[in-house]
């Protein structure tokens, strides 16, 4: 078989299990490039005609729902509506120029229920989605398309060259069609002669006379065509004149194709050759490991980058990461490499994988546009040879590329996968943690009802072994509140996010869970009306034990830290700003006008206290507290945060080290400036009983004190007049000296801080003397 790879290019493979499978393959160059696969239980109904009957009409879709005999049923948009169902008179379309849907009457005019109607299977369902019907009947054959109830003909749009158009065109002008009919000239019939046209026409016009047959004797719902099975359709549709080796390895199938080809393709010189080995023919083509990466979610790619292709239902979601890929010469050449890579690696897997619908590739970004042109360009080049219709848009500035594919058949993924029993699809299951936490609430849930005094639960054992240990207490509490029992028990079959829940009542029957009722949701008023009854509950209870019950006034209840750490910004800010604002107290005369029965309130201890409250008894900010408290290393949150009694005391030791360190420093005096006998005299005044003085002696010494530093006292001393020293004066001369060791603080309006900071008389007399 590998003479044959390499002498040909292109070869078609046909696996053929007579009443259960049918696998056929297109190689290129030993490459798989297309694939098609179908089982005899699961053949799909795609080209089907059916007499179908309206079952719902609905104007907000504009679409109606056919039951045409299939399990679900079909969706028929007002826009695949032919114009003989239009209200009034019978109009015709031309062939290739659909009526457009704002011109169409609406779809509740034109059906009712009950209405019986021809329609055409489009495309296959999906999911939970019926399959989409068309009133547009259309009957292929190997060279053309008939199509009942159209007029005119056309020629396929594939075929884009003008002059093979035309004469395509002039063949159909030349051949007697039946009234009634449109035909389209397919891609086969290309380069073929007005006697290959006209035998294909007339098969056509007879297949669909029996069909007119069976429309007139049958009621709906009922089938009146049924498409050929994949292999007749392969050879009708899909063989080119490319493919020059059809390898057939059952000798039904050998013998059917033969046949076809002798009615369909009389002139073809294809070989048909029937496989006879023991081995199976895809392993000895080498095709079992090509289609192995159909199912894998990354390809790789040539030049080191790969490609993740997720589907999802809304749409197909493919990545494109570089990998390993680092053989170019910077950034950008490496970008452009790979993209190009992953465009035919893309346009491939849409074949093989039959992904239709939205498809969004996200490509590595490139700076150039000349280069995100040629990707693009290498895209559509692609997706000429796929037989599904496709729209490209350009790449967006994020780098994506946007497309959509006609979905003619389902996907691999949706034919050969079903959903996991164990996550339902997702890919993903619940941790232990998660589960055994809806399972602790979820009993918690069943024992609320009065019926139930025991639940069971059965669970994996990892789950058990959370619950038992890390649940205990949870389950502990929900036993004590309800006084019922909660029973967990193991089993080693059940995955890790399944559990199965069984109720039992006081005498041990069992209780179907689905007879349990669900609670309604409570009610503000239900809520208010209960907190009351509480509170007149608790009031006759002290009534009657002759105690009174204390009732808070003025200010409510604060919150607790955690619900005050929600604010935050600028709002933390401003709480922060009005908790630490004291109202002063309003004084009249020696009594304040209290109420009565209501106590002054007390300067907080050094017990636990919280933050704000703490901050007001000190005379400080929140603000200030919290800064004193990061710094002490305290792990204290926010301003509603309590502190405990050690924290207090070393806070307040901490303010009391911080005032010390701001208060002024007295400067020292120079010892030739001051003698001993003048600082004793200072000394002297500073007490409260003034001891007498010797006038004529304290005077001499100013006087020699004056004549030694005169220059030096001058510059400190202040700009106020002196008076002589005499024995009069002894006293007041002191008592200056006693204001210039303890200055006074001035208010300056300009210096350095501005109109509010108070400036002392030295650093007055400093700063002139940094000037001199």
């Amino acid at each position: 078989m590998t003479d044959i790879q390499n002498n040909t290019k292109e070869i078609m493979i046909v696996h053929d299990d007579p009443g259960i499978e049918t696998r056929i393959a297109i190689l290129e160059n030993g490459r798989l490039e297309e694939l098609y696969t179908e089982r005899t239980r699961s053949a799909t109904g795609v080209g089907n005609i059916y007499k179908g009957r309206v079952t719902n009409v609905e104007s907000a879709i504009q679409a109606a729902f056919i039951e045409y005999g299939g399990a679900q049923r079909g969706f028929l948009h007002v826009t695949d509506l032919h114009p003989r169902y239009f209200p009034g008179k019978e109009t015709s379309e031309r062939v290739g120029k659909k009526i457009p849907k704002h011109n169409r009457p609406p779809i509740q005019k034109c059906l009712k229920r009950g209405d019986e109607v021809l329609v055409q299977v489009l495309k296959e369902g999906i999911g939970t989605k019926g399959p989409t019907l068309t009133s547009y009947l259309s009957i292929p054959g190997r060279l053309s398309v008939m199509m009942p109830f159209m007029d005119k003909v056309g020629v396929s749009r594939k075929i884009e060259d003008e002059s093979d158009r035309k004469k395509m065109r002039k063949i159909l002008d030349t051949l007697n069609l039946p009234d009634g009919f449109g035909f389209i000239l397919r891609t086969a019939g290309l380069g073929k002669t007005k006697i290959d046209v006209k035998r294909d026409i007339a098969y056509l016009i007879r297949l669909w006379k029996l069909i007119e047959k069976r429309i007139d004797n049958v009621g709906a719902p009922c089938q009146l065509y049924n498409e050929s099975d994949l292999l007749v359709r392969t050879i009708r549709d899909i063989l080119r004149p490319s493919i020059d080796v059809i390898v057939v390895d059952s000798e039904s199938s050998y013998e059917r194709i033969t046949s076809f080809l002798k009615i369909a393709a009389p002139r073809s010189s294809r070989k048909i050759i029937q496989y006879r080995d023991a081995s199976p023919i895809f392993h000895a083509f080498d095709i079992e490991k090509q289609i192995d990466e159909i199912h894998c979610r990354e390809v790789d790619l040539p030049s080191g980058g790969r490609l993740v292709i997720d589907q999802t239902e809304a749409l197909v979601a493919i990545d494109v990461n570089s990998g390993k890929s680092r053989g170019a010469k910077n950034s950008e050449a490496n970008a452009v490499n790979t993209n190009l890579e992953a465009a035919d690696a893309i346009c491939r897997h849409l074949r093989l994988r039959d992904l239709g619908g939205i498809v969004i590739n996200d490509l590595i970004d490139m700076g150039q546009s000349s280069n995100r042109r040629k990707v693009e360009k290498r895209f559509q080049e692609n997706l000429e040879r796929d037989r599904a219709r496709s729209t490209v848009l350009p790449i967006s500035r994020f780098g994506l590329m946007e497309m959509t594919r006609q979905r003619i058949r389902p996907s691999v993924l949706d034919s050969h996968y079903a959903a996991c029993s164990q996550c339902d699809g997702r890919g993903n299951v619940k941790t232990t943690e998660e589960v055994a936490a809806d399972a602790t609430r979820h009993c918690g849930w069943l024992l609320h009802h009065e019926n139930v005094r025991r639940v069971e639960l059965t669970c994996s054992a990892s789950v058990g072994t959370f619950l038992l240990s890390n649940k205990r207490g949870e389950l502990d509490a929900y036993e004590q509140r309800s006084k019922k029992r909660i029973v967990v028990r193991i089993s080693e079959e059940l995955a890790k996010d399944r559990l199965i829940y069984y109720a039992y009542d006081a005498r041990g029957a069992d209780i179907e869970l689905e007879t349990l009722v669900a609670s309604k949701p409570l009610s503000i008023a239900a809520l208010i009306k209960a907190d009351n009854s509480y509170v007149a509950d608790e009031e006759n209870s002290e009534e009657k034990t002759g105690r009174r019950r204390s009732r808070r006034r003025g200010k409510k209840n604060l919150p607790l830290a955690e619900a005050a750490s929600i604010s935050a910004g600028a709002d933390l800010q401003e709480e922060l700003d009005s908790l630490d604002k004291v109202k002063p107290e309003v004084k009249q005369g020696k009594k304040q006008q209290l109420r009565k029965g209501v106590k002054k309130e007390e300067t907080p201890a050094d017990s636990a206290m919280r933050v704000f409250q703490f901050a007001r008894s000190i005379g400080k900010s929140s603000k200030e507290v919290l800064e004193q408290c990061k710094q002490e290393g305290f792990a204290v949150r926010n301003h509603m945060s309590t502190m405990t009694s050690e924290i207090i005391t070393k806070l307040k030791e901490g303010f009391e080290e911080l005032v010390e360190k701001k208060k002024p420093r007295r400067r020292r005096r120079r010892k030739n400036n001051r003698t001993k006998k003048s600082s004793d005299a200072v000394a002297t005044t500073t007490t409260t009983e003034t001891a007498p003085v010797d006038t004529n002696k304290t005077a001499t010494e100013n006087k020699e004190v004056k004549k030694k530093s005169k220059k030096s006292r001058s510059r400190y001393t202040s700009n106020r007049s002196r008076k002589k020293a005499n024995a009069a004066d002894a006293k007041e001369t002191v008592e200056t000296k006693v204001e210039v060791v303890e200055p006074k603080k001035k208010a300056r309006k300009t210096l350095y801080g501005g109109r509010r900071r108070s400036v002392t008389t030295d650093e007055v007399q400093a700063s002139r003397d940094s000037r001199a």
